[in-house]
């Protein structure tokens, strides 16, 4: 629990800003949301039933690092934690 919560902590930045471009949708980043959505629904870490999600009921997330993929999707500073490679990366918008 304790490490879920300093993950929480240390990437609050993160979830805040795909709280707010999901809240606030705006067009850039809705086509930046799609694009990762394509390339996350292909990923065999996608986790459709929420075994993984740091928070429950929030799939589909991330089973490597736990995020909703609606929230980080959104979020241009986030990068895909693939252990093998990021298959999509930060940008700036």
């Amino acid at each position: 629990m304790m490490k879920v919560l300093k993950t929480v902590w240390n990437n609050k930045h993160l979830i805040w800003q795909g709280i707010k471009n999901k809240i606030f949708k705006k067009d850039p980043i809705e086509v930046l949301y799609q694009e990762r959505k394509a390339i996350c629904m292909g990923c065999e870490l996608v986790d459709r039933v929420g075994h993984s999600c740091v928070m429950p009921g929030t799939q589909p997330c991330c089973s490597d690092c736990g995020c909703s993929l609606s929230l980080k999707l959104r979020s241009p500073d986030s990068a895909c934690p693939h252990p093998d490679g990021a298959k999509w990366k930060e940008v700036q918008l």
